[in-house]
């Protein structure tokens, strides 16, 4: 018998560690993420989590933001790279960063940056582009 064991011992280690260690670990782990997917659901069901969070993101840059950009943009000061196709417009509430013909840009407003459609200053944006060209 015991030369059984000796001869065995490798294999006799390697159940034990997958026995004692490896399957409650993974027990353990697939018990927490039941558990996770259970809250985001039931938290979903009811609904705190829903489209309403990106619609309130949504209405903030389209009240608040949007207005503050179509005041100041006259104002502003522009820069074009036209190597790169990407411009920037900078006054003193904000700072917008974007590439042309994509209908997204980044704009930092108030300390945070927010990725917002930018198709409504599009000809304002064609436009000091086309100067900046005139000018090279």
């Amino acid at each position: 018998m015991l030369d059984f064991i000796m001869d065995h011992l490798l294999t006799i280690i390697i159940v034990a560690v997958i026995l004692f260690i490896v399957i409650p670990l993974i027990k353990n782990l697939l018990s927490k993420l039941i558990v996770i997917v259970i809250v985001i659901a039931g938290l979903i069901f009811f609904g705190v989590l829903s489209s309403d969070v990106t619609e309130t993101g949504t209405k903030f840059v389209e009240n608040t933001i949007k207005p503050v950009v179509t005041r100041e943009i006259e104002d502003a000061d522009f820069d074009y790279k036209e190597d790169t196709k990407e411009y920037s417009v900078s006054t003193s509430s904000f700072h917008l960063k974007g590439k042309m013909n994509e209908n997204t840009g980044e704009i930092r407003f108030r300390d945070t940056t927010y990725t917002m459609d930018v198709r409504f200053i599009r000809d304002f944006i064609e436009q000091k582009v086309q100067e900046e060209e005139g000018r090279n």
